[in-house]
């Protein structure tokens, strides 16, 4: 069975391009691995942290999406290949380096594709921060899907 890597960053709010991941990831019959990696300093003392609120967010859409998805298969007769979806899990990681913390978790997990939603940081603030996108299109030995931040179209 496939699986997609999600990178998820806790600057994406839960919108169209989450359906449109789970509607991908149901005709590939893929399940779906939503990760959030925060820097090891972004440790705080409050129950949940701005990440973890977004990627459950985002793993309560991707649920119910993936349900609809496979009622709609149902109804259709499908089944086979591209069938269903494989269901969705959650992680949430702390390290100093997200680009390399994604790969390795793709790598780990035996992940088929990694999916990242882009944000609309400026210039400065990639040179300053870096560019997380461009560190797994260089370091990823399968396929990495780029989503612009106003993607709302099917994939």
């Amino acid at each position: 069975m496939s699986k997609i890597v999600l990178a998820v960053s806790d600057r994406w709010v839960p919108d169209a391009r989450v359906d449109a991941i789970g509607d991908f990831a149901a005709r590939l019959n893929a399940s779906i691995l939503a990760v959030h990696v925060a820097y090891g300093t972004e440790a705080s003392g409050a129950d949940v942290t701005p990440g973890e609120r977004v990627l459950d967010q985002i793993a309560k859409q991707l649920r119910a999406r993936s349900a609809k998805a496979q009622a709609s298969i149902a109804t259709a007769g499908g089944g086979g290949a591209g069938g269903g979806s494989g269901g969705v899990e959650t992680l949430f990681l702390f390290s100093d380096d997200l680009g390399q913390a994604i790969l390795k978790t793709a790598d780990e997990h035996k992940a088929t594709m990694i999916v990242l939603g882009l944000s609309s940081k400026g210039v400065l603030t990639r040179l300053i921060e870096g560019n997380v996108a461009q560190e797994i299109i260089r370091g990823a030995r399968i396929p990495v899907l780029l989503l612009p931040p106003d993607w709302m179209n099917p994939i």
